[in-house]
């Protein structure tokens, strides 16, 4: 297909600064701590919440104790990623792993390419009313890389030490939340760090590079299912790298699992499930839900035009209904734990011991991320009939920041009454059922592998 180079470059400014806007939307998170609505998921798997507890083991005395192993174990997993991986960025042939090297921990960082300043010390994330246990009450910023963490105020992280004792689903649930406290910050060639300018991600796809969060977006989201006009028009789209993540991270558990290493088994575990979170969610598999490439390619020819208008509103809207759903899961997720009330559909949803199909390596795109596009249409119309037009259909209205966007539900509840909270907790359960079947997918996979 013939293309004007014009107009692909137009196209990817067009593209570019919808996804930027959709992922400035709380750091481009797909779910409010994931940390809340994979717990009830967890803690009906016998195979995780019956564990016995485990020794807590830094990165450190892990990757010493292991050091052959997993250099023979990251080189073996290196070319199978460049082998079955169509568009994955290759690793650096210099960052390859070294069980010889005077800095191991270092070393395995820029191997499997992550954050360097990322905080890999072992803690716990507690859920709302857990108790402390007499631990140390830590900062944000020992969790966290971020240099606004505003949004941690509500979120207790406490210390734990090596050889301490703790059980499967408490790392579980808090290193589910470790990919969104800096984990994939940084890393590409025009985020100007160290770490971007060695780790071959090349240039960032789309967002602004300058702005810390916006970088860890290709990470987070994976446009798999796009039209082939759009990857023709658009072919920076493919520039996302869950699926990497999430199999490299399956591949440490796996390993850990083997050799003894329980603690790092869990946490690798818990970092893979993160991706698999996000990808449940449209706004992270879906370029416009609702709107169709015929749309997305008129909006781009408009703008060339002259007449930008189109682009500017499909924006907002695009931000928008992205921040209004996240905020709907967040109220009703965090209104449950502060009543002690589980007993909605939502979390029906995520504790039901529903049936899952075996994972394979396609199966994070083929099935989680197919599931998760082929929602969002629905999604928008449930959007646009169900939560007011102010919020979702209204581009000269700004939701990020506003009051409103606080009192999404009482808005909701006042206009379509108890109907209208039902059908969005009903479509948020359906999301929230997908999670569930997604993540028991991946555990047990695993766990196949554990002695």
């Amino acid at each position: 297909m013939f293309i004007p180079t014009l107009f692909r470059r137009q196209m990817k400014v067009t593209l570019g600064a919808l996804l930027y806007s959709s992922m400035m939307v709380s750091n481009a998170n797909a779910w409010s701590e994931h940390s809340l609505i994979t717990y009830p998921i967890l803690n009906t798997m016998p195979e995780v919440a019956a564990q016995a507890p485990i020794k807590v083991e830094t990165l450190a005395e892990f990757v010493t104790a292991e050091a052959q192993g997993l250099e023979t174990l990251l080189a073996t997993n290196e070319d199978w990623l460049r082998q079955n991986f169509p568009y994955y960025k290759p690793r650096p042939d210099a960052l390859a792993f070294d069980a010889a090297g005077q800095d191991l921990q270092a070393s395995f960082i820029h191997a499997i390419r992550i954050n360097p300043n990322a905080r890999v010390n072992p803690y716990i994330q507690l859920l709302p009313g857990q108790d402390k246990q007499g631990r140390r009450r830590m900062d944000s910023s020992e969790v966290s890389v971020f240099k606004s963490l505003d949004h941690y105020n509500t979120m207790t992280f406490v210390e734990v030490k090596s050889g301490e004792m703790v059980t499967p689903i408490e790392v579980l649930v808090s290193a589910n939340d470790d990919p969104d406290n800096g984990l994939d910050i940084g890393l590409f060639e025009d985020s100007n760090t160290d770490a971007g300018k060695r780790y071959g991600f090349g240039k960032q796809a789309f967002g602004n590079p300058a702005l810390e969060y916006s970088s860890q977006a290709p990470f987070h989201m994976g446009f798999y299912h796009e039209s082939s006009v759009l990857f023709t028009l658009a072919p920076f789209l493919r520039d996302t790298f869950p699926d990497y993540r999430v199999h490299m991270y399956k591949a440490l558990s796996e390993y850990a699992f083997r050799t003894g290493h329980d603690y790092w088994g869990w946490r690798f575990m818990g970092w893979g499930m993160h991706y698999i979170g996000d990808i449940a969610q449209s706004y992270h598999s879906t370029l416009q839900p609702g709107v169709s490439t015929a749309s997305s390619i008129w909006t781009n020819a408009k703008d060339m035009m002259g007449f930008p208008q189109a682009k500017i509103d499909a924006i907002q809207l695009l931000s928008n209904r992205h921040l209004v759903f996240e905020k709907f899961q967040e109220i009703i997720t965090k209104q449950a734990y502060e009543n002690n009330d589980f007993s909605s559909v939502l979390f029906k949803a995520l504790e039901q011991d529903t049936p899952v199909i075996e994972y394979t390596n396609t199966t994070f795109v083929e099935v989680y991320a197919k599931k998760s596009y082929e929602k969002s249409p629905k999604l928008a119309d449930y959007l646009e009939r169900w939560v007011p037009e102010q919020l979702v259909s209204d581009p000269s209205f700004e939701v990020d920041g506003s009051k409103e966007v606080d009192m999404i539900v009482d808005m909701i509840r006042e206009q379509h009454g108890e109907e209208g909270i039902a059908k969005m907790t009903n479509l948020l359960a359906e999301f929230m059922l997908d999670h569930n079947a997604n993540t028991r997918s991946y555990v047990r996979s695993i766990l196949r592998h554990k002695p």
